[in-house]
């Protein structure tokens, strides 16, 4: 049987130096993952080295990961960015970096819950630690990353302030995101409670946070407890807290902001899962002139 070239000690050299090279780069953890992991798919799919392929080859894996594995339309986005880093800035190959291409496939509009699914799922916590966590989530629409890397100081209690500090969030990019002051309660009932260590939320060993898989298993076991029959995945809480602000009046600026997002395109997709009510417009007219 042959050896998958990902495994010989050429391959392992190509991919150690490639998580080496984005960890220099500052890129965040799950970034590196994910890009490594894309490129280990790619040497193995072909049994080479990916310097020695060329721009239809890397199209062929990109074909297979979406006909036959049947990879959603991020998967493969993520995949392309992390084999265009590679091949632009591992193998100065620019060109063929340039030639790969995103899927053309736009994502569908995101799931969200009603607010008494939320409820729903909020009660149906094993306990106080797995409830603050999931109702963190959608209070600040925190990603995933986001919430396993908090640490006490990120929250922000002082001068009236009720805000969150999040480090390196998604493309490296540090902002601020608001925090419901009845979670802020329940945040400290818990400390006081659980008395974490370093993370806000510890996993299982001493010094280190909860893992995305455990974070997962309790929502899960919440979903499965609540009867709820949606597909609900951890990001789901995010796209709440999103369209939610939104009926509630957020402006767009606002929630790009707190969302992290860099373009407000990204923002506008909640636009079409929200009811945006009318009874909060007006004219900019009857505002200013008398």
């Amino acid at each position: 049987m042959q050896t998958l070239i990902s495994k010989t000690t050429e391959g392992n050299r190509v991919l150690v130096s490639f998580e080496k090279r984005l960890r220099v780069a500052n890129r965040s953890e799950q970034t590196i993952v994910n890009y490594v992991r894309g490129l280990r798919s790619l040497m193995n799919f072909h049994n080479s080295m990916p310097e020695d392929l060329e721009i239809d080859q890397v199209i062929d894996f990109l074909n297979d990961l979406q006909v036959e594995k049947e990879r959603n339309w991020r998967t493969i986005k993520i995949n392309v960015a992390g084999l265009r880093w590679y091949y632009q800035h591992m193998v100065d190959q620019v060109d063929l970096a340039r030639q790969i291409p995103y899927p053309k496939e736009k994502p569908s509009l995101p799931q969200v819950l009603s607010r008494e699914e939320l409820t729903l799922l909020f009660d149906s916590c094993l306990n106080k630690k797995h409830r603050v966590m999931l109702r963190l989530l959608y209070c600040s629409g925190l990603r995933r990353g986001e919430i396993l890397r908090l640490i006490p100081d990120d929250l922000i209690t002082q001068d009236g302030k009720c805000q969150i500090r999040i480090n390196q969030g998604k493309g490296d990019k540090d902002r601020y995101t608001v925090l419901s002051n009845k979670v802020l309660i329940e945040l400290r009932e818990y400390y006081l409670s659980y008395r974490p260590k370093k993370y806000l939320f510890n996993g299982r060993y001493k010094g280190s946070p909860m893992t995305a898989g455990g974070l997962r298993h309790l929502l899960n076991a919440a979903v499965k407890r609540s009867g709820i029959k949606k597909e609900v995945n951890l990001h789901i809480l995010r796209h709440c807290f999103a369209s939610h602000a939104l009926e509630e009046g957020m402006n767009l600026k606002t929630l790009q902001y707190l969302l992290g997002h860099s373009s407000v395109k990204t923002t506008m997709v909640y636009l079409h899962v929200s009811d945006v009510p009318l009874l909060k417009a007006f004219s900019p007219l009857d505002a200013w002139e008398k």
